[in-house]
C-alpha cells in the first residue's frame, strides 16, 4: 500500500516500509534492518547519537539535573570549578554515548524489534530520565583528557545506575564493551584501596 504526502511517498510491504522522494529514483527503508553490515551499524548509531545530542528532551534533561543537583555543578576531577566559573560538560561513562545506542540497538535486533533512528533515540532519552545512564560533570579540557585515557575516573564518581542499564541490555552489549565495565571496575576498586590516584599520569 502506498501513501503519500508532498513529494514523499511510503511504500508498505510485510516487513519494512520504503520512503521514495518524488526528486530521487532512489528509496530508503524506514526500519533498520542491515544489522550485518558493520558499517551500516556504525552510521545508524552515530546518526542516532547526533539526533539525541541535538534534541530539545535532552538539553531539558541536561537542565534539569544542573537545577536539582548541585553535586552535577562541580567539575568531578577539580571540585574548586563550578559552573560559576566554566560551563562544565557531561561525560557518558562508564559507557559513551556510542556503547549506550549500540546496546539498545542491538538489544532491539535480540528481540525481534523494529527500530528507526527516532525510536532508539527515545529509548536512550527515557533511559537518561530513569537515571540509568551514567554521566560526569568536567571541564572542556577534562572531559577531552578522560576520552583520551589520560585521567581516570572511578565508579564512585558517577551520577546515574549504569549497573541498572547493563543489567537490561547486556544482550546487546559487545563483548569489548563488557571488558572495559570490568576493567574500569578493578581500577575503581584499586583508587578505594589507596592502590592508585585517579590523576594516575600526573597531571595536576
Amino acid at each position: 500500500m502506498e501513501n503519500k504526502i508532498g513529494n514523499i511517498s511510503s511504500i508498505e510491504n510485510k516487513d519494512n516500509i520504503y520512503v521514495k522522494s518524488d526528486n530521487s529514483p532512489f528509496g530508503e527503508r524506514f526500519y533498520f534492518s542491515e544489522f550485518f553490515d558493520e558499517k551500516a551499524v556504525k552510521k545508524f548509531v552515530k546518526n542516532t547519537e547526533k539526533l539525541i545530542r541535538g534534541s530539545r528532551e535532552y538539553k531539558t534533561y541536561i537542565e534539569l539535573l544542573r537545577t536539582n543537583c548541585n553535586a552535577l555543578n562541580k567539575d568531578n576531577i577539580q571540585s574548586n570549578i563550578t559552573t560559576q566559573d566554566v560551563d562544565l560538560e557531561f561525560h557518558h561513562y562508564p559507557l559513551s554515548l556510542y556503547d549506550i545506542v549500540e546496546a539498545v540497538t542491538y538489544s532491539a535486533y535480540a528481540s525481534n524489534k523494529k527500530i528507526t533512528t527516532f525510536s532508539v533515540a527515545k529509548e536512550v532519552m527515557d533511559l537518561h530520565y530513569k537515571h540509568y545512564i551514567g554521566l560526569v560533570p568536567l571541564t572542556k579540557t577534562n572531559h577531552e583528557l578522560a576520552h583520551l585515557g589520560a585521567i581516570f575516573i572511578s565508579s564512585s564518581e558517577v551520577f546515574g545506575d549504569y549497573n541498572a542499564f547493563i543489567a537490561e541490555y547486556k544482550n546487546g552489549m559487545t563483548q569489548e564493551t563488557l571488558a572495559k565495565i570490568k576493567e574500569m571496575e578493578k581500577m575503581s576498586e584499586d583508587v578505594e584501596a589507596g592502590k592508585m590516584s585517579t590523576d594516575f599520569k600526573g597531571l595536576f
